[in-house]
């Protein structure tokens, strides 16, 4: 095998690179990494935030699905650079390397890559050499579409974005954003369209799945500021993880500041949360009831109302069938529509805790990352969790409006416990088995976690208070 020489060891030592087979050949994977290693580069994933995609590329095949798919999903975690290594070509595909080059500009040019190229690779000792030379003569200089001469600082984003997890990248759920060295918490606000892997052309959708693109809006917890960092790269390339599990599930590119990230400010008031509190005499908090259809969340939550309204609290009950009349009635129940159902009732149950009240939520819910997302709007002991459970089995004999008999028929898709999933509470504060006591005996349960939290007094202590005793 041919050596690099040593202007090439260290002419680009700085380049990091991503790789994707789609031949199948363990050998080309090994001989590739061996000039990686000669060249000194670095090779990872996605997170990496890669400034070149080597493709390894069947003669026979070509732009297949999956390298389309491989080049758009890297271009839009900032990769700049597209080489496809063409593998088995001999004389009866003479014509092959330059049909695949073809392609490839075609192709990268409508994903504005700095550089495409096909290169062959051979059998013979030197058959690396024309991708050493590539690699080592590639700009691995600062590149970004923001302007590094005039920085912007925003809290929401225009962007780039791919999906490279097995979940979906749903507007609305928050996750957790890495970009020039910094963790913050952001929001996936809207998903402007997809863009078709082998055509590019925008495709209206409300989702991204595994492989594949878009354009979207961005809203991050504090704002950001795009531009040159201080390591002297421009700080407009992110990732995406779970907030609870870490898992990456997309990667993308910041594109501009959006205007009303910037003109929109916080106005402070005399007012505070904790003066109307005080004056009804109360801790206000999200008591948030989760669980299956049937299980009894209503019928429960009903009743701690009824209880505390009885003694005098102020409270109000925010009920999934209720909020879909109103507020929430141009909202489905596909995966899109139940994370952004839940995130208008948080930012709802928020406006009530600060008004000093007490709050009660009656709703399916069931994904986790929304719930602890609204956990996250108010105090660390302003939220309290109540997973309210039964067996399905009982739930649907129940069936209190019918619902699971609809979906047996083929008549209601998309039913949380039947063909979509419910993600049960790790550590909920209250697990009530409606199976196992009666829905007064259980709401009591409740009153006295309140209680126990100082969120209400006793009935006599209350009775003494009002009474100045």
């Amino acid at each position: 095998m041919q050596e690099a020489s040593a202007d090439d060891a260290h002419a680009n030592a700085g380049l990091k690179v991503c790789l994707t087979d789609t031949t199948g050949d363990p050998a080309i994977l090994g001989r590739l990494r061996s000039t990686f290693a000669s060249l000194a580069l670095s090779e990872g994933d996605l997170s990496t935030y890669p400034d070149a995609v080597i493709v390894a590329v069947d003669s026979s095949t070509g732009l297949t699905p999956d390298v389309r798919e491989a080049l758009a999903v890297s271009r839009m975690a900032g990769a700049r650079h597209a080489v496809l290594l063409v593998s088995k070509l001999n004389a009866l595909h003479s014509a092959a390397l330059e049909h695949i080059q073809d392609a490839l500009a075609d192709f990268s040019s409508k994903l504005e890559m700095e550089s495409a190229v096909a290169l062959p690779v051979t059998a013979e000792a030197d058959g690396m050499a024309q991708l050493r030379a590539h690699l080592a003569a590639l700009d691995t200089g600062p590149a970004s579409v923001v302007d590094a001469a005039e920085p912007q600082e925003s809290g929401q984003f225009a962007a780039h974005i791919a999906c490279v997890s097995s979940q979906d990248l749903l507007p609305g759920r928050e996750y957790r954003l890495r970009i020039d060295g910094h963790d913050l918490t952001a929001t996936l606000t809207a998903l402007k369209y997809r863009l078709d892997i082998d055509s590019l052309r925008r495709v209206p959708s409300r989702t991204l799945a595994r492989g594949q693109i878009g354009a979207c809006t961005i809203a991050t917890d504090i704002p950001v500021r795009l531009g040159e960092s201080a390591a002297g790269t421009t700080a407009a390339r992110f990732t995406l993880s779970d907030l609870q599990t870490d898992e990456l599930v997309a990667a993308g590119s910041l594109e501009f500041a959006l205007r009303r990230g910037v003109n929109v400010h916080w106005q402070p008031f005399a007012v505070t949360k904790e003066l109307r509190a005080a004056a009804k005499e109360q801790r206000p908090c999200i008591i948030w009831f989760t669980g299956l259809s049937g299980s009894g969340k209503s019928t429960i939550a009903n009743l701690v109302e009824g209880w505390l309204a009885l003694h005098g609290r102020h409270t109000y009950l925010l009920d999934g069938d209720n909020m879909r009349h109103g507020l929430n009635k141009d909202l489905g129940f596909t995966a899109a529509d139940r994370v952004e159902n839940i995130r208008r009732v948080g930012e709802v149950a928020r406006l009530f805790v600060d008004a000093g009240m007490i709050v009660l939520c009656s709703f399916i819910s069931p994904f986790r990352a929304e719930r602890e997302s609204v956990r996250a709007l108010v105090g660390a002991d302003e939220f309290i969790e109540v997973h309210v459970t039964a067996p399905l089995a009982v739930c649907e004999q129940r069936d209190p409006k019918g619902l699971y008999a609809k979906c047996r028929a083929g008549h209601l898709p998309n039913f949380t416990g039947i063909d979509s999933p419910y993600e049960a509470p790790e550590q909920p504060d209250l697990v009530l088995d409606t199976t196992t006591a009666s829905a007064a005996e259980l709401a009591q349960r409740v009153v006295a976690v309140l209680q126990e939290r100082g969120m209400v007094s006793s009935p006599e202590s209350h009775q003494r208070a009002m009474h100045g005793h």
